[in-house]
């Protein structure tokens, strides 16, 4: 198998919650829930009404170099690796080659607060917040750039431990679309920080 080719210390997805024949499969080969997540989803202008400007500073983030060290790279990685424990520098060379989707770095009170990428449909996600930063003010920051590209709606993965990130999404009339469960070898990541792209990209 590939992930035991290349050493993988822990296998993990992201599945339907009501998938049962799927996640009786993950289950007879180790695989075990860790982490509840829901699809939730807004009207754009219902969300535009009730969305504060959490001052934070926004700025676009660049195309993943093909060769060479970067120092936005840098911080990137210091995010991942802080919230889920390993790197994802493939993965963001891999979105940010899209034009699907845009990323952006997200300030608040001059420190690095997170990154997040959005879609042209209106979709958040990965959004990463830093451990020390203010999450609501990530959040709500990164939901204005996706509102500013014009989507009709507003979605995000949410975890179901991630309670400011939730209380967030509801006061702004977020509801639930889709209940989907990660499931993994082994536990990891701080998914109180972190939200998944969609199913197929962690």
């Amino acid at each position: 198998m590939q992930a035991e080719r290349n050493g993988a210390a822990n296998r993990a997805l992201i599945t339907f919650a009501y998938n049962i024949a799927s996640i009786g499969l993950y289950l007879k080969n180790g695989l075990y829930p860790r982490e509840p997540l829901y699809r939730m989803a807004a009207p754009a202008q219902a969300v535009a009404q009730d969305l504060a400007d959490a001052g934070c500073d926004v700025t676009p983030i660049a195309l993943w170099p093909q060769s060479g060290e970067w120092p936005a790279g840098e911080w990137i990685g210091r995010i991942d690796q802080e919230l889920l424990g390993f790197r994802r520098d493939l993965h963001h060379q891999f979105l940010l080659g899209s034009f699907a989707v845009r990323a952006v770095r997200i300030e608040h009170a001059g420190r690095i607060a997170g990154y997040a990428y959005i879609s042209a449909g209106g979709h958040v996600g990965p959004l990463a917040i830093a451990p020390d930063a203010d999450a609501e003010a990530v959040v709500t920051t990164a939901l204005r750039c996706a509102l500013k590209g014009g989507a009709k709606q507003v979605s995000m993965l949410v975890p179901g431990r991630a309670d400011v990130v939730m209380q967030t999404a509801l006061a702004l009339g977020f509801r639930i679309e889709v209940p989907l469960v990660l499931m993994a070898w082994r536990p990891f990541g701080n998914w109180c920080n972190y939200l998944p792209r969609d199913p197929g990209f962690l």
